[in-house]
């Protein structure tokens, strides 16, 4: 049997995410809900969804940031390193980082110096 995978436009989702369009990213990510519901992939892009949203209020200056990065980050909490290929070891990470920086007005400089990527992996639950 063939491993369960994300839908083919799930990269663009990654894509928009990495180049830093992370409305674009959530609405892309938003947008394949229906095609894994019923199973676990729906939660890992929900929590995806939402850091999305709370990376995209963070740099447009909208109030909410840090509520979406950390309910994102509290919904990764239930995978393992690697699911479907994201490495959400690093992403939990890196939201954890973000949320401190967030904190301590530090975010903007953060995120000019480098910002977030989903990162890829070989590997499934």
């Amino acid at each position: 049997m063939p491993a369960v995978r994300f839908p083919p436009a799930f990269a663009e989702g990654v894509r928009r995410f990495d180049t830093g369009a992370f409305f674009e990213a959530h609405e892309a990510f938003e947008a394949l809900l229906d095609s894994v519901e019923g199973d676990t992939r729906w939660d890992l892009l929900v929590a995806l969804v939402q850091v999305a949203v709370g990376y995209h209020k963070a740099t447009s200056g909208h109030p909410g940031a840090a509520r979406m990065l950390a309910l994102g980050r509290e919904k990764l909490a239930a995978f393992p390193a690697i699911a479907w290929g994201v490495d959400v070891a690093a992403l939990r990470t890196r939201t954890a980082e973000d949320l401190a920086a967030l904190a301590a007005g530090t975010f903007m400089e953060r995120m000019a110096l480098d910002p977030p990527r989903l990162v890829m992996k070989k590997g499934a639950p």
